[in-house]
């Protein structure tokens, strides 16, 4: 039976030698010499209790101690150059905090399935684990409730796959329906984060992780939307600032690419034509042309003036060369443009003049000329000249309405009675009659005045009796009320007393109640802890007892077959002694 040289039958301490031994150096394929430049250990089914050992390994990259009964795994402090560890199959019950994961800054996978973790503040404490990628959590407690995946994924954000399922955007989008292929746990999203490192060499074994996290961003650039539409934005930013891309188009145009070249046919032509080789430094302009301002004239004198060829001397008119013509160019793409299209028309016009009686066509369609009709020029005439006088007219109307109209001064109207009598007695004296008339209205204003004051006396007197009855009614409610709130603050403090009284036996039963309440949850806590610690080294005894049945199962086995080979090796050893004694006979 062959045995591991490092494993042992009872828990033992991680010793350095131990790690020597199981370790590799980085670069080398061989041991290392000392601790420090231990770059990657397998420690994994050695029946190890503690990481002693491990806090000088500061060059340490990959650490595998799985399938052992590690409860504590605060020795790793010191190694902050972790890419991969993987601690499954132990007896962990409770992870470092904050502290320990903030100096692993390059750890990516991290493997803790098959432990004792149910607490959640220890996953809070992976979130300053800022670069962390992979992470397995099944067949652990903390993995058994129904919402520990959304737990995990909202407190780890550099997070990117979890329990060999890379993380979908809809379990960090929330409400975000998605397509059956894009769903959390689809299969399309499976990635084996438990892959066994191939660990002939330190370089295998990061190929390994670099190929798991490879993956995982393939998975993620292929089945996540929004890497998938951010994939796109920064890759037409990109073109955008380099340059690479055409420009947009406005709505109803489109782009068309004119090939500045000469052309030059048979039929036209006296002498040979020149070579191609002259004319393969031409270059394509690209013009946007808007259907929509297609048939403006003014369109057509704007886009002629701006592509007019000689723009220092006397502009020789040419016309494009393909109509429609644009009618919107970008300053940017002018200013490109306007130098390659110089370069071109030059070459063309050095061309021409070296050719005696040369001729070429442009393809492309004829401008278009609109002619003015003097009938209908004086039709549009006339009606501009009736629009306008009618609008003078509804001015002049309107400003005739608005008008301030003057102010007329009424006399008061005479009776024709005062003017018969002006008319009659103008000529008589009437100041007696107007002495009677004043005396008269004297003494009527008189009697009015006391009359008036008789009533005010009448009203005065009512008043006041209106007011003591008035006094009266107040006071006897006055009284009333005081009274009943009397009565009531008498009552009010019966109720008071009954209800301190009820409040105070309500809180010693709620105290007695809360104190049996806390006693048994005591109980509990204690069965539990109990219960969890009675199952871990149930489980752990079982473990070793199966390890240890199947050992001795190898071993009888190993000793049957040993046994076999040597009665086969005996019974041959006789069959040829027999065969030699026959021979001999013979």
């Amino acid at each position: 039976m062959t045995r591991d040289p490092g494993a042992s039958e009872f828990p033992a301490s991680c010793a350095g030698a131990l790690i020597l031994r199981r370790g590799l150096a980085a670069h080398r394929e061989q041991a290392a010499a000392e601790l420090p430049d231990v770059a990657l250990v397998n420690l994994g089914g050695l029946k190890l209790k503690d990481l002693n050992s491990l806090d000088c390994c500061t060059s340490l990259k990959i650490c595998i101690v799985s399938n052992n009964y590690i409860t504590n795994i605060d020795a790793l402090i010191h190694c902050t150059s972790l890419v991969l560890l993987d601690l499954h199959g132990n007896q962990i019950t409770q992870l470092p905090g904050s502290t320990f994961w903030e100096g692993m800054t390059n750890l990516q996978i991290l493997n803790l399935h098959d432990n004792s973790i149910g607490n959640k503040k220890d996953i809070e404490g992976l979130s300053s684990c800022s670069n962390l990628t992979a992470l397995t959590l099944f067949d652990t407690p903390f993995s058994l409730g129904g919402s520990y995946r959304h737990y995990v994924v909202n407190s780890i954000w550099s997070l990117k796959a979890l329990d060999n399922f890379v993380i979908s955007d809809e379990e960090i989008i929330e409400g975000w329906a998605l397509p059956p292929k894009f769903k959390a746990k689809n299969p399309r999203l499976f990635v084996d984060l438990c892959r066994k490192a191939k660990l002939e060499s330190f370089e295998a074994a990061m190929k390994t992780v670099k190929d798991i996290i490879s993956k995982i961003n393939t998975i993620l650039a292929c089945y996540s939307p929004m890497t998938i539409i951010q994939r796109c934005i920064r890759g037409y930013l990109t073109r955008k600032q380099l340059g690479v891309m055409c420009p947009l188009c406005p709505s109803g145009s489109r782009t068309l690419f004119y090939f500045h070249c000469l052309l030059f046919f048979s039929s036209f032509l006296k002498k040979p034509q020149i070579p191609k080789s002259e004319h393969n430094d031409m270059k394509i302009l690209q013009v946007t042309v808007d259907l929509t301002k297609l048939m403006q004239s003014e369109t057509l004198q704007e886009v002629t003036s701006q592509l007019s060829i000689d723009q220092g001397k006397k502009a020789h008119s040419r016309p494009l060369c393909n109509t429609p013509y644009q009618s919107k160019i970008s300053n940017t793409t002018r200013k490109k443009n306007k130098g390659q299209m110089n370069e071109v028309c030059r070459s063309k016009e050095t061309t021409a003049e070296g050719l005696d009686e040369v001729r070429f066509r442009l393809f492309g369609l004829k401008a278009l000329f609109h002619c003015s009709d003097p009938v209908s020029d004086l039709l549009l005439c006339r009606r501009e000249n009736g629009k306008d006088v009618r609008r003078a007219i509804d001015q002049f109307h309107a400003a005739s309405q608005n008008a301030r109209k003057p102010q007329i001064r009424y006399l008061p109207v005479v009776s024709a009675e005062k003017r018969l009598i002006a008319k009659s007695y103008g000529s008589i004296s009437l100041a007696p009659l107007q002495v009677v008339e004043k005396a008269y209205r004297e003494r009527q204003k008189a009697e009015n005045l006391s009359g008036k004051a008789d009533w005010v006396a009448r009203v005065r007197a009512n008043r006041a009796e209106v007011r003591r009855h008035v006094e009266g009614f107040v006071e006897d409610r006055r009284t009333r009320a005081q009274q009943q709130r009397q009565t009531d603050r008498l009552e009010l403090e019966r109720s008071r007393l009954q209800q301190d009284t009820s409040r105070a036996e309500s809180v010693q039963r709620a105290r007695h109640r809360h104190a049996c309440f806390l006693e048994e949850k005591k109980q509990q806590a204690a069965e539990l802890a109990s219960v969890r610690d009675f199952s871990s080294q149930h489980l752990s005894l079982s473990k070793t007892l199966l390890r240890h049945g199947s050992r001795e199962r190898r071993c009888a086995s190993e000793q049957e077959k040993a046994g076999l080979v040597l009665t086969g090796r005996d019974h041959a050893a006789k069959q040829k002694e027999l065969i030699k004694g026959c021979r001999e006979q013979r």
